[in-house]
């Protein structure tokens, strides 16, 4: 210990000597959400000096002090300059986790003081706003395939042609790990041509456009190889692939082929079309002469799949002529060919080549659409010469798309680099397409294209005004199916797996009305401004007969989820996030809740304080038939807090986690669990004590460190960057402005008017 006193006498002495240097000389940010208000005089600041340290050392240093400290924190970090580690001190005292409840507490006075003037502190080192920057941002696969459509009509499956993107802090939105790989940019390539082609058709009745799918692209049966180039079918099978019709018309499916005969029939190569039979070849061709084989047929718009099949196998192997001992089909390729001859335009090619509009005059509007900001002559000029002055019309706008959808322009958000440490505002352009991929996950619509050209968007006013259209759109509903679904982390219910033995009726409809059940609720919130106390305890809920059924609910029939208002028994159990199956599906395992995976998803998700990852060498529980049948899971989960290693952090999980009990692994509700009666009580941080999930929702809703979290997520998901102590003043601010019970539209509105929202600093060298 009395290494430790001198420790922390070393950082009294810095902390002073700190302290005085800097309580009337650090700069103030002036202007926007970032500034914070500057102590009124010296001794104020310097408060910190003369109670910090002993606080820290009396409260702190035993688990905080030397190499093994617990959190990753040790006490020498908490430097005057370390701002950021002040900042990550005040978190902890001001929501009570610090110092941790089986430790002796300070007095609320005691705790409210230091807090007090670790904000004073901070306040006198206040530096000037820095806004950050953001790494060059790649459209994630929702954003393209929403551009896509925006841009030209086109319906493009993204799912099929592109790799998933990565995740990073709970969303696929950060710059930081949306890279782009050689083989991603190539299948960007062939997705323009595609997107272009179905855009754009130019009657070409020798060359119609072909959909010819690659080697590892295509489907097979088990007995089906490939050697080389060419897919070998030595007994009866297929090979296929997805296709899209682009447009109602007359078709070409090709193969091409050879087959090895035996027996008293040629080797048959069959056509399919979604699992029937439209075309029967005899395959006559050798491998010294392969041929192609063909069938035309009148198709639908829409998707369909194309299967060439082996149908008459052969094999006789006892046969004293070796020649007719084996017969085999052998295919080189398939593909969909067309449409041929005259086709009526689609509706983006008679809105964009609608009479009297040349082509430069098309590939300059989709170019300003497509890069989300004027275009200029020489960029223009590029775009047309890569087809011939004479070419028709249609082919030069569709080859200039081509080139667009290929362009970083397109492919990623671009923003200008101020100088070196500098600042900057973002220009109207960059400010719309920040908006747009916010709210809509697509590019800027024409409206706000025109407000960024008109330069609306550099006022506040002008900003709320566009924000308040852009939510009563449609679109805003990728908020709900891209931020609700990764903040709530609902993206796992789509590979739930719950053990069939044990929930043998949990299959894909339930799965389904669980994620919408949760999605309308947000929906509501979000449309209706209702507080956002109400995504943890609505009156009411979303829910169809499966659903309803699944829950013990009656009345509610039809597939559609329908709005119900809850009474006051049914709003004890059921209708906000923490009741609902999906979240109670998502943190449970396939066999057995997990009071440590719900009461980690409240405190990560809600209440934005992760714990800690677990420590190297922590026992885990103990889950054989033995150990369940001789205890229940809280007296099990009991034994394993016993480790001080572990205590730390399960201390406050584990009672969160144990409200919500009630609710088994797919959300029912339940009085026991095997042979053991559910025990759903518990004590918060605080002392408070609570049993059930009803008074779970209760703290959650009330808690201002809910809307906190709201708003860090909202802000990580519209900035494409994690969070940084530069950022904790102007959310701070951002927090102090919003009304008593806020709505998620005033979190988006603030968002928006934070200076890492509408500002860019240079990138660090």
């Amino acid at each position: 210990m009395g290494a430790l006193l001198k420790g922390v006498l070393a950082l009294a002495a810095a902390l002073g000597a700190a302290l005085a240097s800097t309580t009337a000389s650090a700069p103030l940010a002036r202007g926007g959400q970032g500034a914070s208000p500057r102590p009124e005089n010296a001794a104020e600041a310097s408060a910190l000096e003369r109670s910090g340290p002993a606080f820290l050392a009396r409260h702190c240093a035993e688990c905080h002090s030397g190499p093994d400290a617990d959190g990753e924190f040790e006490l020498g970090q908490a430097t005057p300059e370390a701002l950021d580690t002040w900042r990550a001190i005040r978190r902890e005292l001001a929501a009570g986790r610090m110092p941790p409840r089986k430790a002796p507490q300070p007095s609320a006075a005691e705790r409210a003081a230091l807090v007090e003037q670790i904000q004073a502190h901070l306040a006198a080192r206040a530096a000037p706003i820095d806004p950050g920057a953001v790494t060059l941002r790649r459209l994630n696969r929702a954003e393209y395939r929403n551009t896509v459509r925006a841009l030209c009509g086109v319906e493009f499956d993204v799912e099929s042609a592109l790799p998933p993107d990565e995740i990073g802090q709970g969303f696929d939105t950060l710059g930081d790990v949306l890279a782009m790989p050689d083989i991603l940019l190539e299948r960007y390539v062939d997705a323009a041509e595609d997107i272009a082609a179905r855009a754009i058709f130019v009657a070409d009745p020798q060359r119609p456009p072909t959909q010819r799918p690659s080697h590892d692209s295509i489907q097979h049966s088990p007995n089906v190889g490939r050697q080389r180039d060419v897919w070998t079918l030595h007994s009866v099978g297929f090979v296929g692939s997805n296709f899209v019709v682009p447009v109602a018309g007359e078709y070409l499916l090709r193969a091409r082929a050879y087959a090895q005969q035996a027996g008293d029939e040629p080797a048959k190569l069959e056509f399919r079309l979604g699992g029937r039979e439209v075309a029967r070849h005899d395959v006559l061709a050798t491998r010294d002469a392969p041929a192609e084989y063909q069938t035309r047929l009148a198709l639908e718009a829409g998707p369909l799949r194309l299967e060439a099949w082996f149908v008459n196998d052969y094999w006789k192997p006892e046969h004293p002529d070796r020649a007719q001992r084996d017969r085999n089909l052998y295919i080189h390729w398939f593909e969909l060919a067309g449409p041929i001859g005259a086709v009526l335009p689609t509706e983006f090619q008679r809105r964009a080549l609608r009479e009297g509009v040349d082509a430069r005059a098309a590939v300059a509007e989709l170019a300003r659409r497509a890069w989300r900001r004027p275009v200029s002559d020489e960029d223009l000029a590029r775009l047309l010469a890569l087809t011939p002055s004479d070419a028709p019309r249609e082919l030069r706008v569709r080859t200039a798309l081509e080139a667009l959808l290929c362009s970083p322009r397109f492919l990623f958000r671009i923003e200008r680099d101020p100088a070196p440490g500098q600042v900057r505002d973002l220009d109207g352009f960059e400010l719309a397409t920040r908006l747009a991929y916010f709210l809509w996950s697509s590019t800027p619509d024409d409206e706000l294209l025109a407000a960024a050209e008109r330069g609306e968007l550099a006022s506040s006013e002008g900003r709320a005004r566009q924000v308040r259209r852009m939510l009563r759109d449609a679109r805003s509903s990728e908020l709900t199916r891209r931020f609700a679904t990764q903040w709530l982390q609902l993206g796992q219910l789509e590979q739930l797996t719950p053990d069939p033995e044990r929930f043998p009726h949990f299959d894909a409809p339930l799965r389904a009305a669980m994620l919408a059940e949760t999605q309308l609720l947000f929906e509501a919130v979000l449309r209706e401004e209702r507080p956002l106390h109400e995504l943890i305890d609505p009156a009411f809920t979303f829910l169809n007969a499966r659903l309803a059924r699944h829950y013990g609910i009656e009345g509610v029939r039809g597939e559609q989820l329908e709005r119900v208002r809850l009474d006051d028994e049914q709003r004890s159990v059921r209708g906000g996030i923490l009741q609902q199956a999906s979240v109670l599906s998502v943190t449970s395992n396939p066999t057995r809740t997990s009071p440590v995976k719900r009461g980690k998803w409240v405190l990560e998700v809600l209440l934005g304080a992760p714990p800690l990852a677990p420590q190297p060498g922590v026992d885990t529980l103990d889950e054989t038939q033995q150990a369940s049948g001789a205890a229940s899971l809280r007296e099990r989960l009991a034994k394993h807090r016993e480790d001080a290693a572990c205590a730390v952090c399960h201390d406050r999980m584990d009672p969160l986690g144990f409200a919500l009990e009630h609710y088994d692994p797919i959300g029912r509700w339940r009085e026991h669990d095997g042979a053991f009666a559910v025990d759903a009580s518990g004590e918060f941080d605080d002392g408070e004590r609570f049993d059930g999930a009803a008074a779970l929702e209760a703290r959650v809703a009330r808690s201002p460190a809910f809307v906190r979290g709201a708003l860090e997520k909202l802000t990580i998901y519209a900035l494409g960057r994690g969070l940084r102590g530069a950022d904790e003043p102007a959310l701070e601010q951002a927090l102090e402005n919003l009304s008593a019970q806020p709505t998620l539209v005033e979190l988006i509105h603030a968002v928006v008017e934070l200076d890492a929202f509408r500002r860019r600093a240079a990138p660090p060298r």
